[in-house]
């Protein structure tokens, strides 16, 4: 593990993962089936999926068509009795606006859920793919899909609208499609991560509570 330059520029925007970072269990992709009463569905998918027969991106797009019909409105009324997040998530995101620090989502799942999530965190904005909704109802399309190295042109959208550059940034993941942004940002906390993800950042934290991050951040 890499040790933290005392010598870095001061942290202005912390970026952090959604799906297995700040939520557990079920990801965002996951939660809209679920709502949609396609859960033994969505399992037969990331069955496929675990197996190697299916990527993270198609299996996304045969997801998204099990939330045919669903309507949008539901993610609100929902998400907390579905959803197992960390502890502690608003009162970092409250913490680190104190220090004058930026906090960003930046996520390959449904936009709508990270807007949702957004909203409840307290988040100063939040990428993601980006989901077709009718009239109030998904549609079964993916218009965009934001992939692993599409995260990176997300980030540099926020920090040039904020006047942030990629050293001033932290990235907080645990995946794989987290691996462009650690190596992008000036530092990196993978959280609850793989070994492979483990070595891609200076900082490594097991925790099931996000305010173990502050140390690495402040």
């Amino acid at each position: 593990m890499m040790t933290k330059n005392v010598h870095a520029p001061k942290i202005k925007l912390a970026s952090f993962d959604l799906d297995d970072t700040l939520i557990k269990d079920i990801q965002s992709v996951m939660l809209l089936c679920i709502l949609n009463g396609k859960e033994k569905e969505q399992l037969a998918i990331q069955e496929k999926e675990e197996r190697g027969e299916l990527d993270y991106i198609a299996a996304d797009y045969l997801r998204a068509e099990l939330f045919k019909g669903l309507a949008e409105s539901r993610i609100s009324e929902s998400y907390n009795e579905v959803i197992r997040p960390l502890k502690n998530i608003k009162n970092v995101v409250d913490f680190l606006h104190e220090k004058g620090i930026l906090c960003v989502m930046i996520t390959v799942g449904p936009r709508q859920v990270a807007k949702v999530v957004c909203d409840i965190w307290g988040f100063d904005g939040y990428y993601g793919s980006n989901y077709e909704v009718k009239n109030g109802i998904f549609t079964g399309k993916i218009l965009e899909y934001v992939k692993a190295e599409d995260k990176v042109d997300c980030l540099k959208d926020f920090c040039r609208r904020n006047n942030i550059t990629p050293a001033e940034c932290i990235a907080i993941g645990d995946g794989l499609t987290d691996i462009p942004l650690f190596e992008y940002c000036g530092s990196a906390i993978a959280v609850n991560a793989s070994h492979e993800v483990q070595k891609k950042a200076a900082h490594i934290v097991n925790t099931q509570d996000l305010s173990d991050v502050l140390r690495y951040i402040i």
